[in-house]
């Protein structure tokens, strides 16, 4: 009996040492793993983007400034059929320079054409010539916007999607490039007429 009391208070001591060690184990693995997951958790940064303001022609346009600068484009200077009373284009940057790329497309090219109150969107479309075989038409809303259409090319590469909107005095057509240039499109509003300069005639 005197010899086997020693063994047990020897393996009552070494239990009571595991469970430390398992405890102490345990914390330094939760702080390990805290550590990690705090270190590799990803940064979440919001796209920058500035808002592009037509006070003539009454719209905005939200852009990225870090990748487009918008470039605007009177009568003279479009080559549009119907002749564009202004365009807008949203022209990418070189990543290199971060100067203003001269080849490739637009993100996003917004023209605004005059019209006639009177006439049905869908009309003046076909009238000048922007409604071409094999079109896809369906309707837009948006506040401001007295009729509005989208015009979709399948068979056409990009750029194969044409928005129109209209109001009593323009037609306003958008054409995104890419999908940047479709963000920017979904961020086109119309002005209130309260926001605007006096409008040219």
């Amino acid at each position: 009996m005197a010899n086997g009391t020693p063994m047990v208070f020897r393996v009552g001591w070494l239990s009571k040492m595991i469970v430390v060690g398992l405890v102490l184990s345990g914390c330094d693995n939760t702080v390990r793993q805290i550590g990690k997951s705090t270190d590799s958790a990803p940064v979440v940064q919001a796209e920058m983007r500035d808002k592009y303001t037509d006070r003539t022609y009454g719209f905005t346009v939200k852009y990225y400034p870090r990748e487009y600068v918008p470039l605007t484009e009177g009568p003279a200077q479009t080559t549009t059929q119907p002749t564009a009373v202004q365009r807008v284009r949203f022209q990418r940057k070189d990543p290199a320079t971060g100067r203003v790329a001269d080849r490739g497309p637009s993100g996003l090219t917004v023209s605004v054409f005059e019209r006639s109150p009177e006439r049905l969107l869908q009309d003046w479309l076909d009238s000048s010539g922007l409604l071409p075989p094999g079109s896809e038409i369906s309707l837009v809303r948006l506040t401001g916007v007295k009729e509005g259409l989208r015009v979709t090319l399948r068979q056409q590469p990009a750029p194969n999607e044409f928005v129109y909107l209209a109001n009593d005095q323009y037609v306003y057509g958008l054409v995104p490039y890419d999908a940047q240039g479709g963000k920017m499109l979904r961020s086109f509003r119309l002005l209130p007429d309260s926001s605007r300069a006096h409008m040219r005639h």
